[in-house]
């Protein structure tokens, strides 16, 4: 694993201030990082030091607010999360989703294919941004392409190269519109990967820049 996010990106994450699709990338990159799961802890705990050292202007009304809470009953039965990773099928492939995804499993909508080598499903979460699950198989070039907004993009399964690199599972990338590229995975090698498009996606070369008519771009 060697491409993360940003200390920046980290922070606002933990601060609560990042948007909510980039926030859903980052919490599936944090549970399968070790590193960035230290980041976040450290983050966490200064976050919580500079609460306790703000200044509380009305400690009235939070001591009672207090007592409040400390008064209620104990459920005798608490919510309970499901902790189990949930799992998607996919041509004749089996792939097993983190427990940040699994939690939205059934919010998977269904695959369309791209020529049969190329496959998306949208996952529905409510949000403005485009958050997607991409396959692509092995031995497939994308088309060339920019970003009319920003594309997260974090590797769940296999792995993929492009321009500026090779990405395994775990790597988390960041592009934005300066940037044009064209993955590709090697014979032998697909990948899975979590997408986050806030614009349409715009194809720079060959045909597929069809798909740009009218300055929509196309989302995967």
């Amino acid at each position: 694993m060697s491409y993360h996010p940003s200390e920046k990106m980290l922070r606002a994450y933990v601060e609560g201030e990042l948007d909510a699709g980039n926030s859903f990338a980052i919490a599936t990159h944090v549970e399968i990082c070790p590193q960035c799961q230290k980041l976040c802890a450290q983050f966490e705990e200064q976050a919580g030091e500079a609460l306790c050292a703000s200044t509380i202007e009305d400690c009235d009304d939070l001591s009672a607010m207090l007592d409040k809470i400390v008064a209620l009953e104990e459920d005798p039965e608490p919510f309970k999360f499901n902790r189990k990773n949930r799992t998607i099928n996919l041509k004749d492939k089996q792939f097993k989703l983190p427990l940040s995804l699994s939690r939205f499993a059934d919010n998977i909508g269904e695959w369309k294919s791209y020529g049969g080598k190329v496959f998306s499903a949208e996952i529905e979460l409510g949000e403005e941004a485009r958050i997607n699950l991409l396959y692509i198989s092995e031995d497939v070039q994308i088309p060339q392409h920019t970003h009319k907004g920003l594309e997260s993009t974090l590797v769940l399964h296999g792995g993929f190269s492009d321009e500026d690199g090779h990405y395994e599972v775990g790597d988390f990338m960041l592009k934005d519109a300066s940037v044009k590229h064209s993955p590709f995975t090697k014979k032998g090698e697909d990948c899975l990967c979590l997408t986050v498009l806030t614009e349409p996606l715009l194809f720079t070369q060959g045909v597929a820049r069809v798909f740009n008519l009218f300055g929509k771009g196309l989302y995967p």
